[in-house]
């Protein structure tokens, strides 16, 4: 069985990194290369956050980034379901609302929506006016600001992401999800308790991602030392999530994301070198569950749901 590079849809990926590497992070190259990425179905690019900046600081550089990303070579935007054909697609994800700080800013989704976002996080790491971050205070929950703005988000038509959100944060937003019948996602990272600590909260709990599957939403897994120390672990998990519900896992790298190193000072493991190990991986996974199971999980299921929901 051979995966072709065009089947595949990763739901998170930093590209802007490699766009314009960070000095001192030149790695983060060997992760993935614009090349790869253009010949694959599509990935979710994510834009960066500047936690404790001004709104205007912010939205600025969130403007710049995303000229910078509409500017990479051989990749478009997705913004309708017709956008899916073929490859070289990336859908624009806005990772961690920090320019939201009241009520009168949540009309700045519109403005997201016409710069070509389709894909929010309202958390990164620290807290903000949302909500808990994955590595600020797990006391925190999803604020009654948090909850409008998810709501506004939805009626957009934006698909919503808890990644990185602390645990409160992760079962609050759940909640919502399942009381007012909408989809939310995990768009990539790892069960349970990370190997190395400084993640914090940044993982999903086991009975989370069960809930998650009932909203009708996706849990993206993540190939990163640094969350679960082996790659018999992230293999694991899979299973896990494959035996609840096979067309709801998949694949979420965090290539060009992944900057803090496992315990060994890896940042990629062997068995899935970066992008260059997509299809090696997908040979694995169908020794492993089979073609079927393999196709899904690597962007089968990722794009079928987005020709829903972009329809």
């Amino acid at each position: 069985m051979d995966i072709e590079l065009p089947e595949f849809w990763d739901f998170h990926t930093d590209l802007r990194l490699i766009q314009r590497v960070p000095e001192g992070r030149e790695y983060l190259t060997e992760q993935i290369d614009l090349p790869t990425a253009s010949s694959l179905g599509g990935v979710f690019t994510a834009t960066g956050r500047l936690a404790e900046a001004a709104k205007d600081v912010q939205w600025s550089r969130l403007e710049e980034e995303v000229e910078l990303i509409r500017g990479a070579e051989g990749l478009e935007f997705v913004l309708a379901a017709p956008d899916l054909a073929g490859a070289g697609n990336q859908l624009l994800h806005a990772e961690g609302i920090y320019f939201v700080q009241d009520e009168a800013d949540i009309s700045l989704l519109g403005k997201l929506r016409a710069m070509g976002f389709r894909s929010v996080a309202p958390l990164y790491n620290e807290d903000n006016a949302l909500g808990g971050g994955a590595e600020g205070d797990p006391a925190r929950g999803i604020t009654p600001l948090g909850r409008s703005f998810m709501m506004s988000a939805w009626r957009r038509g934006f698909v919503v992401d808890c990644a990185h959100a602390n645990h409160r944060t992760k079962a609050g937003m759940i909640d919502l999800a399942l009381v007012t019948g909408n989809a939310i996602h995990y768009s990539h990272g790892f069960l349970g308790e990370p190997v190395e600590k400084s993640f914090k909260e940044r993982g999903l709990p086991r009975e989370e991602a069960e809930r998650i599957f009932e909203t009708g939403g996706l849990v993206g897994l993540t190939p990163h030392p640094g969350f679960v120390g082996t790659f018999e672990r992230h293999l694991e998990e899979i299973d896990y999530l494959g035996a609840l519900s096979e067309g709801q896992v998949v694949m979420g790298t965090d290539f060009a994301g992944t900057n803090r190193p496992g315990p060994a000072g890896n940042r990629m493991f062997d068995e899935f070198p970066g992008a260059r190990g997509y299809q090696g991986f997908a040979g694995r996974l169908a020794e492993i569950h089979g073609e079927n199971f393999a196709r899904a999980f690597c962007g089968r299921t990722l794009r079928g749901y987005l020709e829903g929901a972009l329809a």
